[in-house]
């Protein structure tokens, strides 16, 4: 695969082309991932008190509602943030997925899934007792999400 960058005038809108023989699943992911990067997101922030907090997203596990609050997870602790969750999701990179009405997760920070005889599944994490259990209505996104998973580890 060639990669070619041009420059362009000041005031002309950047664009990104593929040309490819036909749309295969890992163009269609170059495709998501170049457009999550030109969207521009801003920062989350994270309180516990009155106290803010900045914190890496790489290190959170997974955001939930509770009580119409949204809380961010760590490993050993968790954080407000003063978002509703729809909100989250949008300022979020490509690694995050839904996997219920109430909870997102962190698919880089992601152990085992362990799917039930309902189809709900229980989700684990790295180095965390914390669990979480996912819509069957989410799986196959969050499926798809898994499989994309290596892209993102790298970055």
């Amino acid at each position: 695969m060639r990669v070619k960058i041009e420059t362009i005038a000041d005031g002309q809108p950047e664009e990104v082309v593929i040309y490819c023989r036909s749309i295969t699943p890992e163009i269609e992911t170059m495709a998501r991932q170049v457009q999550e990067l030109g969207r521009a997101k801003s920062s989350i922030a994270f309180f516990k008190g009155e106290e803010q907090h900045y914190l890496s997203l790489r290190e959170i596990l997974f955001f939930e509602t509770d009580s119409e609050r949204v809380f961010a997870h760590q490993a050993d602790d968790s954080f407000e943030v003063k978002l509703r969750l729809y909100e989250v999701a949008e300022k979020l990179p490509g690694y995050f997925v839904r996997i219920s009405r109430s909870t997102l997760v962190n698919t880089l920070q992601i152990k085992s899934i362990q799917k039930g005889l309902t189809g709900v599944s229980q989700i684990a994490f790295r180095n965390s007792r914390k669990e979480v259990y996912g819509s069957r209505m989410y799986h196959p996104i969050l499926t798809q999400k898994m499989e994309e998973r290596h892209l993102y580890e790298i970055i």
